[in-house]
């Protein structure tokens, strides 16, 4: 009797074929790239993103973090980015610790050799991003990284010499076109 019921439900769900289909083996697919409107920085420091279709994502700050600097949306509208501001010490404001970046519903936080990073933009679309990273005060050099972001994965690097009180006329150097790109944006 057992084995005749077993074979019967079998049968309606084979032939319904829904009950084989989990949620997970639904969402096996490739994951849908979602797509940005626009992105700000709430009352409470956090950075509140708006997705295509009209739904809210807010990205919380992470431990001592005290707010995310202005946020900007990628060319192709597949990412947002901000530079994530810490209390320092030695400063009487704030200083941008990381980079984070929201794409395909992930956060990424980029912090590279963990200077403040002050410039940076999207790179390839929003695909990859590009940021330079140097001391507060009195750097002599510009560490430069460009990253993929989907990955996280460093692409490529450069220091790049800067005049400063130690060596007021630094050794020329060949610069990669994705540093100049990043430099010639004012952003």
């Amino acid at each position: 009797m057992n084995l005749l019921l077993t074979s019967v439900i079998v049968a309606m769900l084979w032939k319904d074929g829904s009950a084989a289909q989990t949620p997970k083996t639904r969402q096996t697919g490739a994951p849908r790239d979602e797509t940005y409107e626009s992105a700000a920085v709430d009352a409470n420091g956090r950075l509140v993103i708006i997705t295509s279709d009209q739904r809210t994502i807010v990205v919380a700050k992470d431990g001592e973090q005290s707010s995310f600097a202005e946020p900007i949306v990628s060319s192709a509208r597949t990412a947002v980015g901000a530079q994530a501001q810490f209390p320092n010490c030695c400063t009487s404001y704030d200083i941008p610790l990381q980079l984070v970046i929201y794409a395909s519903g992930k956060i990424h936080r980029f912090t590279g050799i963990e200077l403040p990073i002050f410039k940076w933009h999207f790179a390839d679309g929003g695909t990859r991003v590009a940021y330079g990273q140097e001391p507060v005060h009195f750097g002599c050099s510009i560490h430069y990284e460009l990253r993929e972001i989907r990955s996280e994965r460093l692409i490529d690097s450069a220091d790049i010499p800067e005049p400063c009180g130690q060596i007021p006329n630094p050794p020329a150097v060949k610069i990669p076109k994705w540093v100049a790109d990043l430099n010639s944006d004012r952003r």
